[in-house]
């Protein structure tokens, strides 16, 4: 074999060694079964894989993986267990191996953007949730947890209420806004003519919307105002409570449900 051929050669087989590597993952793929759907996200850190296999309850289990020549190879962790996963990409189709149950689920990748709306894919578990969600609610705690320390939100022991109206107004108790307002007040002198009324505490507190995206509720502005940003919570229930925990700022709301 002369130098050329071998050169080839070996540049050929770097090539096809590193194609694995050079493997885009990063992205949502969903099941092909629709009648029982999974959903993976995954990011890409390096050679790292980081994301969440979504199922049709809205439960969730944590992915972590790593790449191989021909695929990945990482864990599924919840439910207080681990399961060992195994994938294999071929152009956008994924082919899954949950090694526990024994299971292969092949699936398509259907968003490089991880911000994808989940309602698109779980659109009778979002409906069912916010069924669970829609409602008006009492606020009876909020709290965050600091170095091991529960601290108490002034709104614990007001009862204020939330409305999560069915045509997705998030609906705030004015009796909120006037305190706060009261609050900034003593803190930021406010001459009187530039106190709120009635009536602007009331147009506050229809300023909002809401939707539910994958198995977390969306707060936003109606109307949208440039730097205002959406606020993402996580939801679950609890003997017929109501338990919202904004992980951005670490506030968890517990209400009841209005009778």
């Amino acid at each position: 074999m002369n130098t050329k051929m071998s050169i080839l050669l070996i540049l050929q087989l770097f090539f096809l060694q590193n194609v694995g590597f050079s493997q885009k993952y990063q992205g949502i793929y969903q099941s092909i079964d629709l009648n029982d759907p999974l959903v993976l996200s995954i990011s890409e850190k390096g050679e790292l894989l980081l994301g969440k296999l979504y199922q049709s309850d809205l439960s969730s289990k944590e992915f972590v993986g790593r790449k191989e020549n021909n695929g990945f190879v990482g864990v599924l962790e919840g439910n207080g267990g681990q399961e060992e996963v195994y994938g294999k990409l071929d152009k956008k189709l994924l082919t899954l191996n949950l090694k526990a149950v024994n299971r292969t689920v092949e699936m398509e990748i259907v968003s490089k953007d991880l911000n994808y709306d989940f309602s698109r894919v779980f659109g009778e578990a979002s409906k069912e949730l916010s069924d669970k969600i829609t409602g008006i609610w009492i606020l009876k705690e909020k709290y965050k947890i600091e170095n091991g320390v529960k601290i108490d939100s002034e709104m614990t022991g007001k009862d204020y209420m939330t409305a999560f109206n069915p045509d997705g107004k998030y609906v705030v108790d004015i009796r909120g806004l006037r305190d706060a307002e009261q609050k900034a007040s003593k803190e930021i002198f406010i001459p009187q003519e530039y106190r709120l009324k009635a009536s602007d505490f009331f147009e506050m507190s229809q300023m909002m919307s809401w939707k539910v995206v994958g198995d977390r509720i969306h707060v936003f502005l109606t109307q949208a105002i440039a730097g205002v940003p959406t606020i993402i919570l996580s939801v679950e229930f609890d003997q017929g409570k109501m338990i919202l925990n904004d992980s951005n700022h670490g506030w968890i709301e517990v209400y009841e449900p209005k009778k």
